[in-house]
C-alpha cells in the first residue's frame, strides 16, 4: 500500500469489446484485491470501463455487477460506452480524455482476465513508487490451461508452446509489456498516442515507452516486472483460433516496425503529438504508411526475428530443456514461416489491417 501522506489518485481503465460473459468474473477478482479491501484514506480510485463497438450487452452487465459490489467512499466508477470499435481508439480516449487528469497512476486492463494474487495491483503500484527509473510495471500473464490438473491433448500443446516462448524474467528486472494488464506513471503515458487503426498495441507501446517516444535509445528498465503479481487469461486451444492469433501477432509486429521507421525521422516533432494530429487528419493514415512501405521496400516485409524467435527462446533453457523443446521449435518455426507468407501477402493486399479489415 502507498504509505506516503500525499494524496494519490489511481485510475483503472478496463477496455472491453463483447465481453458480457467474462467482465463479471473480472470485476469480482478486481474487488478481491487488497487495494480495495483496506483502502488508505489518502488513496482515491476511479474505475472506468470502456466498452467499444460492442454488439452484446457488455456495458449493461458491467453496470449491474458494479451496482452489486460493496461500496467504498474512496472508490468511484463509470461506464463510457463508445460506438467506434478498436482497442487503440479506446486506449487514446481513456488515457487522454476519460481518466482523471489528477491521476498519478493509470492501470490498463482487459475485460477478459482474472487477477490471480490478491496483492497484484498493490505490488504493481509499490514497484512504480519505489523504482524511480521505472515508468511501467507489469505482472505475470498465466494461461488458464497451465493451472489445470488434467489437460487434454490440445491444452498440453498450448502449455508446451508457452514453455518454449516463456522467458525467465525475475521480479524487479526489465520485462516485456503485456497489454492485458499494466500500471504506468500517468504523466509519462500521456505523452503517447496510438495510431487509431493499430491492430496490436503491445509492441508499439513498449517501443514508445523504452525509447521515450523514439527520442532515446532503448532503456528496458523502464518496464519492469512486479513481484507477487499475476493474472490468468484464456488460452487459445483451438488450432484455427491459435493460428489466426499467431498471424495477427506477426502482422502487428511487422506494422510496428514499419510504423517506428516512418516516425523516427531527424528533427521530428514530439512523436505523440504527431500521431494525435495524424489521427485527427485521417484515421486511416497508418494504412497509407503500410501501402507506401510495400512500394518502397522489397516484397518481403516480415522482420527476420519473427522466423528466429523460437530458437532464440531456447538460449535461456537448460541443456535438457533445449533437447526436449528443439523439435517443437522446428515445428513452430515452419508454422511461423507459413503464417508469415500469408501475413506478408495480406499486407501487400491491404487486408486485415486495423479493425476496419477484421
Amino acid at each position: 500500500m502507498l504509505t506516503s501522506t500525499k494524496n494519490y489518485h489511481i485510475s483503472i481503465g478496463i477496455i472491453a469489446c463483447n465481453e458480457a460473459k467474462t467482465i463479471g468474473k473480472m470485476l469480482n477478482s478486481l474487488w478481491q484485491q487488497n487495494l480495495f479491501q483496506k483502502i488508505a484514506s489518502n488513496l482515491e480510485i476511479e474505475i472506468i470501463i470502456v466498452p467499444n463497438g460492442c454488439s452484446d450487452n457488455t456495458a449493461q452487465v458491467a453496470q449491474a455487477k458494479l451496482h452489486n459490489l460493496p461500496k467504498t467512499a474512496n472508490i468511484t466508477w463509470k461506464i463510457c460506452e463508445i460506438k467506434q470499435p478498436g482497442k487503440s481508439n479506446a486506449w487514446n480516449l481513456y488515457v487522454h480524455q476519460l481518466s482523471n487528469p489528477k491521476a498519478d497512476y493509470l492501470f490498463l486492463m482487459d475485460a477478459d482476465i482474472q487477477l490471480l494474487q490478491s496483492q497484484t495491483l498493490d505490488s504493481m503500484l509499490q514497484t512504480l513508487a519505489t523504482e524511480t527509473t521505472a515508468w511501467v510495471s507489469v505482472d505475470k500473464p498465466i494461461k488458464d490451461v497451465s493451472v489445470k490438473d488434467k489437460k487434454n491433448f490440445r491444452e498440453k500443446i498450448s502449455t508446451l508452446v508457452s514453455s518454449l516462448s516463456r522467458s525467465k524474467v525475475k521480479s524487479g528486472n526489465a520485462a516485456w509489456l503485456c497489454g492485458q494488464l499494466y500500471c504506468a506513471k500517468a504523466q509519462l503515458l500521456r505523452k503517447i498516442w496510438l495510431p487509431t487503426s493499430l491492430p496490436t498495441q503491445d509492441a508499439f507501446l513498449y517501443n514508445m515507452i523504452v525509447t521515450d517516444c523514439l527520442t532515446t535509445s532503448k532503456v528496458p528498465q523502464r518496464v519492469i516486472l512486479a513481484p507477487n503479481a499475476s493474472h490468468i487469461f484464456e488460452a487459445y486451444t483451438s488450432i484455427s483460433r491459435l493460428l489466426r492469433h499467431e498471424k495477427w501477432l506477426i502482422l502487428g509486429n511487422t506494422i510496428n516496425q514499419l510504423l517506428c521507421k516512418e516516425l523516427d525521422r531527424p528533427n521530428k516533432q514530439a512523436t505523440g503529438v504527431l500521431i494525435k494530429q495524424k489521427n485527427q487528419q485521417d484515421p486511416l493514415w497508418l494504412n497509407k504508411v503500410i501501402h507506401k512501405s510495400t512500394l518502397d521496400r522489397n516484397w518481403w516485409l516480415i522482420p527476420r526475428y519473427i522466423l528466429l524467435r523460437r530458437f532464440h527462446s531456447l538460449c535461456d533453457k537448460t541443456l535438457m530443456q533445449r533437447i526436449t523443446l528443439f523439435p517443437l521449435a522446428v515445428a513452430a518455426t515452419i508454422i511461423d514461416f507459413l503464417l508469415s507468407l500469408q501475413a506478408n501477402l495480406e499486407l501487400h493486399q491491404q487486408q486485415n489491417i486495423g479493425y476496419w479489415g477484421k
